[in-house]
């Protein structure tokens, strides 16, 4: 994968060869297969082999389809594509996971304001069940941005050790963040390559690369949260200079 990504320009005028050529769609599919297996790993902690091999056919699919619908002049092919998989295999995932809120029997309400009480009742139910459905989608995503962050090298014990604990510290590191998120370049060299580019993020961002060195952990779980599929997570990317 590291040989055929060699920028975001050059894969650019791959997807937009492969939207006019059947063979350079299968050839572009083909090549990424190992990094769309690598982003349905990420939602197969619970699932079952047949789940698994549907959620790849999810993303086999998206990414056809983000190669028909790409048009080059409203930004690079990869977050594009990367935002249409992400979404078709969010929507499949949570299909696994959904089922029917339980409501409170009704048999029991007074009489005299039978309405009013089955509409309480009812928002009372709706608002557990969507509170516990958003707890069990947090614990789930912690447990994939665990499993990122191990194949990073890094454990939650170290993430919190590294995370900034002086306002200023942390705004640095946000810039940072912001500056490589806008870069497809980088972004693709970390996501693609599995490569943290000190020397490239220190021209970007004009910080010395010893000063990078100390925030690797910390930029890189921030961005694994930014650019990846955590719904949830992404409210509470930093509190009090921390992550989590």
């Amino acid at each position: 994968m590291a040989d055929i990504i060699e920028n975001a320009a050059f894969l650019d005028y791959r997807a937009v060869m492969a939207k006019q050529s059947i063979d350079e769609a299968n050839q572009l599919i083909e090549d990424f297969k190992p990094y769309l297996k690598a982003r349905v790993s990420k939602y197969s902690l619970r699932a079952d082999g047949n789940q698994r091999e549907e959620l790849f056919s999810v993303a086999l699919v998206a990414f056809y389809e983000s190669i028909q619908k790409y048009d080059i002049d409203k930004g690079h092919f990869f977050p594009f594509a990367n935002r249409v998989v992400r979404e078709r295999i969010i929507d499949s995932i949570r299909s696994f996971y959904r089922y029917e809120g339980r409501t409170v029997p009704l048999e029991h309400v007074d009489d005299e304001y039978p309405s009013a009480q089955s509409a309480a009742i009812k928002e009372i139910s709706m608002r557990s069940y969507g509170a516990q459905r958003r707890q069990e989608l947090m614990l789930y995503e912690i447990e994939q941005l665990n499993e990122e962050l191990n194949a990073w090298g890094i454990d939650m014990d170290t993430l919190c050790r590294h995370s900034p604990k002086h306002k200023r510290l942390l705004e640095t590191y946000r810039m940072v963040v912001a500056k490589i998120c806008q870069n497809q370049d980088i972004v693709q060299t970390i996501q693609l390559k599995h490569y943290f580019p000190m020397k490239s993020i220190a021209e970007l961002t004009g910080l010395p690369q010893k000063t990078l060195e100390r925030a690797r952990t910390f930029i890189l779980a921030s961005l694994i949260i930014k650019l990846g599929d955590y719904e949830y997570l992404s409210d509470y990317i930093v509190d009090g200079g921390k992550i989590l």
